[in-house]
């Protein structure tokens, strides 16, 4: 994919800057716009569950919206597994000036259409939830054991509710 076939964009509120990288020969412009109309609510649910207090800092989180194959490539090099998935993230945590870049979060537009298919979900519930599942990876969440497993699916849960979207582990 050639930077003529992406977009980039910033979205911005009091406590979260977030980068987008989108592209758009992949992506559908009304799935980015509806998802970013909605990315306020959803970055609130996620503070107010996990009770973040800013203290005067913003967070960055840079997105990809991008594709299976590059997701695989990413998949193989850093976790060792050479098939896809619907979303990586990877922490950083790194404090520059008033900015803590919490990390990057990479979507795979196929395997997440494929999934809500399969699942009868929305596609744009799925990313939805896929962020917010994202952004708990970034935050130091992890479902590695059953019981870490069980107490972040309970926040995506209460997350997904509180925006009105159904549980999507039933």
């Amino acid at each position: 994919m050639n930077v003529t076939e992406q977009d980039y964009r910033i979205w911005k509120n009091e406590n979260f800057v977030i980068e987008a990288t989108i592209a758009f020969s992949l992506w559908d412009e009304m799935l980015i716009n509806d998802f970013y109309k909605k990315l306020n609510k959803v970055l609130y649910e996620i503070y107010e569950q996990i009770d973040l207090i800013s203290n005067n800092t913003k967070n960055l989180i840079s997105i990809s919206f991008s594709c299976e194959k590059k997701v695989m490539e990413l998949n193989n090099c850093f976790r060792k597994k050479n098939s896809a998935t619907n979303v990586l993230s990877f922490p950083s945590n790194y404090k520059f000036n008033n900015t803590l870049f919490l990390g990057d979060i990479i979507f795979s537009i196929e395997t997440i259409i494929k999934e809500a298919k399969r699942d009868n979900k929305s596609i744009e519930n799925h990313l939805i939830h896929l962020f917010i599942h994202g952004v708990l990876h970034l935050l130091g969440y992890d479902h590695e054991t059953e019981e870490q497993a069980e107490k972040m699916e309970n926040l995506e849960i209460q997350i997904l509710s509180n925006l009105q979207i159904d549980n999507p582990y039933k």
